[in-house]
């Protein structure tokens, strides 16, 4: 089963230099900041500050890696570049659809770097496609506790042509 593309998450080492870029060339105005958050990886906790917003329908996600165990983020950055794509993240509708793909991600036999459950609101697992897209692959649930976690999240319309100014930028 497919599904639509909820996510684009990029790596940085200087959050707010990214949040400056993507406000400049995409028009998103502010996002919501989460500082030192853990995330359960296989190799154990690392500590990332988060950044989200909504460019129309599609969720940005800017992460910079802090400390413990983050080199699933920290070892894609690129010296030169602000930000990195990082990952695809797929929201599942179902508790079903999530069974359905953790099932499907272990018969793959791919590395699963990443899976957690954020409180009792969102399990996630991170799928290392870097073999075929040259970055992972998300999938989330947001339990019946999460449905509402992403309301307060910032969102800004989708620009229908880019501006001059983020063609120079």
């Amino acid at each position: 089963m497919a599904w639509p593309v909820f996510q684009l998450a990029y790596v940085t080492a200087e959050l707010e230099r990214a949040m400056v870029e993507f406000s400049t060339v995409l028009g998103i105005g502010r996002f919501q900041v989460n500082r030192d958050v853990s995330i359960e990886t296989g190799a154990g906790a690392a500590y990332c500050h988060f950044a989200l917003a909504f460019l129309g329908e599609q969720q940005i996600e800017l992460i910079e890696p802090v400390g413990g165990m983050d080199g699933v983020y920290r070892d894609v950055l690129a010296p030169g570049r602000t930000v990195v794509l990082h990952h695809l993240g797929f929201l599942l509708p179902t508790e079903t659809a999530w069974r359905a793909a953790l099932r499907g991600i272990e018969a793959s036999g791919h590395p699963m770097p990443v899976r957690g459950i954020f409180g009792d609101l969102m399990h996630y697992a991170y799928v290392d496609r870097r073999d075929l897209f040259a970055h992972y692959l998300e999938y989330m649930y947001a339990t019946p506790a999460g449905a509402t976690l992403f309301d307060n999240v910032p969102r800004f319309p989708a620009a229908a042509a880019p501006s001059d100014r983020s063609i120079s930028a």
